[in-house]
């Protein structure tokens, strides 16, 4: 392991060009000292290397504070630093709120998981009963993310969709007041309980707190690659959702979790139901349970959650066995949208990774193997892609890995494909096809790795293979809210018309017309779909 000095004169090399793949593989910088100070060191080169503004993180063991960290700042402007205090919107760490009190209800026999959604009342704006591909979506099929195509078969992350239960807080509650259920649910079964005073259902509207103590959220400003545009949206966002609009402390998370590992909330049999990843009736187990991602991590469970905002991330990752539980919130995206986890695999994260590494390995992982590389892999990824720095640092990386470690690449890991797809790397082509057969084998569908599969044959030249995989997206139903079902639907339509096919060309477009009608999107791409049909081109 090289010292800190010598990791960052690699890192301006990786800027320069001129870092070979050998000194590519080096992970994170290796300092001397506890794990807190290790975790600390990783964070920090972490937030750095994203350019994330501020961040806080903390590890609870045992009900207690263990490590706190504070980086950067939480007003960019007023030069503030980060503060424990802060407060910070969590976005869909909201949704563990939502599955809990749903549990809550079940427990109580008020409602049961079994329920069918259309069984309560809707939300009137956006997400209408014909939204669902079926009239046997069921809540749990909602909060697990399985309510598409064949509802409880497929995982799609799709945060969304929780609102389609919204109804159920009203009818249980009784507080049909417009879109304030869920709120009093959780101020009701939660947050006063558990005295959680900084916890808000939207942007806070306390007069009497502090404006200091509300983080600054902050956009990417592309002309210079740094996340430092203020969000004035933020303070817009007044609602809280079943899916999203949490504002909380790090105070208030920590009594949250810690009511979770002492049974405050819902008994232990009724976590363990939620944190049980879904099995779908072939036998093929999905990485999300209810409310709750959930993996094995060496022998112990794992369970968390991310959160994604337009300026703004969170994650919370928990480990019941151990009473350990990792917090971090950020006021810009990097931190949630480099690492894709919606496919759900926590190891794609460098931030989750390092708390795994230094807190609850009993081995601690290999310096430069995948399972701490590759985080690192996705990170120049995002460098190189939305920053515009470390050019090729990702490709010499997964080279690397690929020689060292050559049997991970052929498994069907979603995460790992999506990026050898996009780099789309001709020396690791071979590999590329072993991955995409182990994938098609797996039986899954997830519409986005689908797409960039398609994507990927169509940049290398194979274009029979690209329509196929486009086909298996756009002739699929029951996925028309997935925007690359509809992107699908745009190119076989385009396609069809451009070789004279008319009726197949002016079939996929018009199924995308429909989608978008459902979803109650604009008119305009409606119109221009239409266009198409009538030009024939």
């Amino acid at each position: 392991m090289t010292s800190r000095r010598t990791f960052l004169r690699q890192s301006s090399l990786i800027t320069t060009g001129l870092m070979t793949s050998s000194l590519l593989a080096e992970g994170f910088p290796s300092i001397p000292g506890s794990p807190s100070d290790q975790l600390r060191s990783n964070l920090k080169h972490t937030m750095q290397m994203l350019r994330i503004p501020g961040m806080l993180a903390a590890v609870v063991k045992d009900g207690q504070l263990s490590f706190v960290q504070c980086e950067g700042f939480a007003d960019l402007e007023r030069k503030a630093p980060m503060r424990q205090d802060i407060i910070f919107p969590v976005a869909s760490l909201t949704k563990t709120f939502a599955a809990v009190i749903m549990a809550q209800y079940d427990q109580e026999g008020k409602a049961s998981l079994n329920d069918y959604v259309l069984d309560y009342p809707f939300l009137s704006v956006g997400f209408t009963p014909e939204r669902l591909p079926s009239p046997d979506v069921r809540i749990w099929h909602a909060l697990s993310h399985t309510s598409e195509g064949v509802p409880g078969t497929e995982y799609i992350y799709n945060g969304g969709r929780y609102n389609f239960v919204y109804g159920v807080y009203e009818h249980i509650s009784g507080n049909t007041t417009h879109y304030e259920a869920f709120a009093d649910e959780v101020k009701k079964r939660v947050a006063t309980p558990l005295g959680m005073q900084h916890t808000y259902p939207g942007y806070p509207k306390d007069k009497t707190l502090d404006p200091s103590r509300i983080v600054t959220t902050y956009q990417l400003d592309k002309a210079t690659g740094r996340f430092s545009i203020p969000d004035k949206n933020q303070a817009t966002q007044t609602i809280l959702y079943p899916s999203a609009n949490l504002f909380t402390s790090l105070e208030d998370l920590v009594k949250y979790t810690n009511a979770l590992d002492n049974n405050l909330l819902i008994s232990k049999d009724t976590y363990t139901r939620i944190t049980t990843p879904v099995v779908t009736p072939q036998g093929r187990k999905h990485p999300y349970g209810i409310g709750w991602a959930s993996q094995l991590f060496e022998d112990k469970q794992v369970h968390w959650h991310y959160g994604y905002g337009d300026s703004f991330a969170a994650l919370i990752v928990r480990v019941p066995s151990e009473r350990l539980t990792f917090i971090l919130f950020s006021n810009a995206v990097p931190a949630s949208e480099a690492f894709r986890l919606g496919y759900g695999n926590l190891m794609s994260s460098p931030f989750a990774v390092s708390f795994l590494h230094h807190f609850v390995a009993k081995n601690k992982l290999k310096d430069d193997g995948f399972d701490l590389l590759f985080p690192q892999a996705m990170t120049l990824y995002y460098q190189e892609q939305t920053l515009g720095a470390h050019e090729g640092g990702a490709k010499a990386l997964l080279r690397n890995l690929a020689a060292k470690e050559p049997e991970r690449f052929k498994q069907p890991d979603l995460m790992l494909l999506w990026l050898m797809t996009t780099i789309a790397d001709k020396e690791l082509s071979e590999l590329t096809e072993k991955g995409i057969e182990a994938y098609k084998n797996s039986g899954r569908f997830q519409p986005d790795i689908h797409l960039q599969i398609a994507q990927y044959y169509q940049q290398i030249g194979k274009a029979e293979a690209s329509r196929s995989w486009y086909h298996l997206l756009a002739d699929s139903t029951g996925f028309e809210e997935q925007g690359s079902v509809r992107d699908a639907c745009t190119y076989l339509g385009k396609h069809y018309l451009s070789v004279g096919q008319v009726q197949q060309g002016r079939k996929y477009l018009w199924k995308e017309v429909m989608a978008n009608r459902i979803m109650n999107n604009s008119t305009d791409d409606a119109a221009v779909k239409i266009a198409l049909m009538n030009t024939g081109k």
